[in-house]
């Protein structure tokens, strides 16, 4: 994919992203014991904003990997190690991590079956595989009924991205003999969050769907959305689902 934002502006994204999440993320850190950790991966790492987190979190070390080296130049901070490589072939020993972890990374890989075997090679025996996030937008719910989700899923297929990743977690481990917790969180949209929400949305769908929805519709959705929010009407449901899997020994 050639991203249409600045490596700058996917931080940011990346930054929002990470705030949505936190609660699994959390859960999964205790679930793994991070802290005890003594070497953690995270694939995909992009602008290193997971990566930074866990390296306050662990007493061990945290190396980030990503494909993409202008998201490398703009790492957060010095808490980490960062190496360039692919997901599909990292560039590591069998076994040479105690916690592997991925966060909105297999719904963008060519080959997600691939990119999860890597993973769970490069993990000890007794250690853990942790997929903080990965949205279903086939399975997303919006009151009044808009557009929303076809059109994310339209974006992402054009990207070459899986925008049904979600659901596919548990069968991706269980093909790599991995029996996986597999759970799914979705923020409590208040009528607050949804307003607060509203510009970044739009920003977001402005984006991905210029090249297959006229202005003209777009406008027409978003007054649409904005009459249902002062109505009190609006709602939205969007599930992120996550797994945390132990490598048998």
């Amino acid at each position: 994919m050639e991203p249409a934002l600045t490596p700058t502006e996917w931080a940011e994204h990346f930054r929002r992203q990470a705030e949505w999440t936190r609660a699994a993320r959390n859960y999964l850190y205790r679930r793994a014991d991070l802290l005890r950790a003594r070497r953690v991966l995270d694939v995909g790492c992009g602008t290193g904003v997971i990566t930074e987190e866990m390296a306050t979190r662990t007493r061990g070390r945290v190396v980030g990997l990503d494909i993409n080296p202008d998201f490398l130049r703009l790492r957060e901070g010095n808490g980490a190690a960062y190496v360039l490589g692919d997901a599909l072939r990292l560039p590591f020993a069998g076994r040479a991590f105690d916690v592997v972890v991925g966060h909105f990374v297999l719904m963008w890989l060519r080959d997600p079956r691939q990119g999860m075997a890597e993973m769970v090679r490069v993990t000890r025996a007794g250690g853990w595989v942790l997929l903080c996030a990965e949205p279903d937008y086939g399975a997303r719910l919006d009151y009044p009924d808009l557009p929303h989700a076809a059109w994310h899923i339209e974006a992402l297929r054009r990207e070459g991205a899986d925008p049904f990743m979600g659901r596919k977690l548990r069968a991706l481990c269980a093909e790599q003999g991995l029996d996986a917790e597999v759970g799914c969180l979705s923020a409590p949209w208040t009528g607050e969050a949804i307003r607060d929400s509203l510009d970044g949305e739009w920003a977001t769908l402005s984006r991905i769907t210029r090249e297959f929805v006229s202005e003209d519709e777009r406008r027409a959705v978003r007054a649409r959305e904005e009459a249902a929010i002062a109505r009190g009407e609006r709602f939205v449901f969007m599930p992120v689902f996550y797994a945390a899997a132990r490598v048998p020994g």
